[in-house]
């Protein structure tokens, strides 16, 4: 919060806003805990690049984890694991 005043913004446009940095290593399992057992929520970021979810999601509905998994994984074959 002190970075973003010191930037030039105010203190009320923080609240309720998650920390970018905090976020991305919540999602691999490093946030932090705060007071109370809050722990940092985690953050997921998809770039820039959205034509994707015309293909996850045609008529612009939810979508969630499993149907992003089955998009980046269609067209892949399983190759069957050698034994040692």
């Amino acid at each position: 919060m002190a970075a973003h005043v010191r930037k030039g913004g105010t203190l009320e446009e923080t609240e309720g806003r998650p920390c970018l940095c905090n976020g991305l290593l919540a999602a691999v399992g490093l946030g932090r805990r705060r007071p109370r057992s809050v722990v940092e929520p985690p953050v997921v970021t998809v770039g820039q690049d959205l034509g994707f979810l015309r293909h996850i999601a045609p008529d612009g509905g939810e979508y969630g984890a499993e149907a992003g998994m089955r998009r980046l994984s269609a067209g892949l074959v399983e190759e069957a694991s050698a034994s040692v």
